[in-house]
């Protein structure tokens, strides 16, 4: 059975010199408890990306 998946928020992608960026935004940031400075990791499983605060 597929799980289903909830969308928190849309965001943006804007470039910063050759880098692409995204700002996060505040519902995203605090479902994940994430801080300035904090490493987030990004996975990938051959079709979706995932984030996850790294400990």
């Amino acid at each position: 059975m597929e799980q289903k998946r909830l969308l928190l928020e849309v965001s943006h992608v804007s470039k910063r010199g050759s880098s692409l960026r995204i700002t996060l935004p505040k519902k995203v940031s605090e479902r994940l408890k994430i801080s300035p400075e904090d490493i987030l990791g990004f996975y990938f499983d051959g079709k979706d990306v995932y984030l996850e605060k790294m400990e």
